[in-house]
């Protein structure tokens, strides 16, 4: 395609979108809470408070402190994990407009405003190959985790889990670095959480930051994800048999595969149940293990998970269990057990 009709086309879809984001937005899959205020949770990453969108900007302008920043065809992209030339014609069909016709005068400044934006992009997808080579480089430094005395286990048995399978998919490293928001710098012992696609792909690493005695450190976020998009990049932390469980966090994913025996997998937070798209192949069974947090999202975020593969996938069993107790997720429910016991 030349550059003329690139850059005009971009430029008309966004002077067709220009007020109507919100709408595209829910069109892609995005669920418009996200949009409803700012510091909201991260469609794209999954973090809790994170993401502003400025409904006052023409453009779909957005921000996450995790993802970065971009505007709303950015936003569309991403989240519909698509190529810019499909993200166009996508929401050229949505707005309704046909492919533009650039004139000579047009072209000229269209081949100087192309350049630029590709030099954006080799320049983003420069930046994402550093961020992924970091990350390869932190895990393969990383410690298994084994039976030995460490910061981790001492971590996990306060948790009641004590005796628990250990994954593959965690390690531990002595010392890693953090760095808070006034820019102090400590060191602590970490927990490292792989997080990785379908394909074996690794696509971040959650990271727990851990005292020596076993508690989370004394900061102001002990548990962290490497920056950048999740897409759907799950903590798979036991292969899938003809069952499959998730729950939110690390923690709960292992204790509901102590207190059940299945295989388990952490979608890191609620948010993770709305990224989920479908079991892997040869699940006949998910079960889809909620928190019961007092604000019902937990619960809410559970069954709606449940309703949407239900209505894609028939031929799956689809259970939502959610634990007794208001407040309480499924490792209170072991430590309970274990105290109990």
């Amino acid at each position: 395609m030349e550059d003329s009709l690139f850059t005009a086309r971009i430029e008309r879809v966004k002077r067709a979108a220009s007020g109507g984001w919100p709408r595209l937005f829910e069109a892609a899959g995005i669920d418009p809470s996200h949009l409803a205020k700012q510091n909201r949770p991260c469609p794209l990453c999954g973090g809790t408070d994170r993401f502003s969108y400025f409904a006052k900007e023409d453009d779909g302008h957005w921000f996450c402190r995790h993802c970065g920043a971009g505007d709303g065809i950015k936003l569309v992209q991403k989240y519909r994990h698509t190529g810019f030339i499909e993200t166009l014609r996508w929401l050229e069909t949505e707005l309704g407009i046909p492919e533009p016709q650039a004139s000579e005068e047009e072209r000229r400044a269209a081949r100087e405003r192309a350049a630029a934006y590709r030099a954006e992009r080799e320049k983003e997808e420069e930046e994402a190959r550093r961020r992924k080579a970091e990350l390869e480089a932190l895990w393969d430094s990383a410690k298994p985790l084994t039976r030995e005395d460490s910061p981790p286990l001492r971590y996990l048995a306060k948790r009641g889990l004590a005796g628990c399978d250990l994954s593959h998919e965690l390690r531990w490293v002595e010392a890693l670095p953090y760095k808070d928001q006034d820019g102090n710098d400590s060191t602590w012992p970490a927990l490292l959480a792989r997080v990785s696609d379908e394909r074996g792909g690794l696509v971040s690493i959650h990271r727990t930051y851990l005292t020596e005695e076993g508690d989370k450190a004394p900061v102001p976020v002990a548990k962290k994800l490497a920056a950048g998009p999740l897409g759907n990049g799950f903590i798979r932390l036991f292969p899938p048999s003809d069952f499959l469980c998730l729950a939110e966090g690390i923690e709960t994913a292992l204790s509901v595969h102590e207190l059940t025996g299945l295989p388990a997998w952490s979608v890191i937070s609620l948010n993770g149940f709305q990224r989920f798209e479908a079991p892997p192949e040869g699940v006949r069974v998910l079960c889809i293990y909620g928190d019961n947090d007092a604000s019902f999202t937990g619960a809410a975020g559970a069954y709606a998970l449940a309703a949407r593969l239900r209505a894609r996938h028939p031929e799956l069993q689809v259970d939502v269990r959610i634990p007794d107790g208001t407040g309480t997720d499924w490792n209170d429910v072991i430590r309970a057990s274990r105290a109990a016991s």
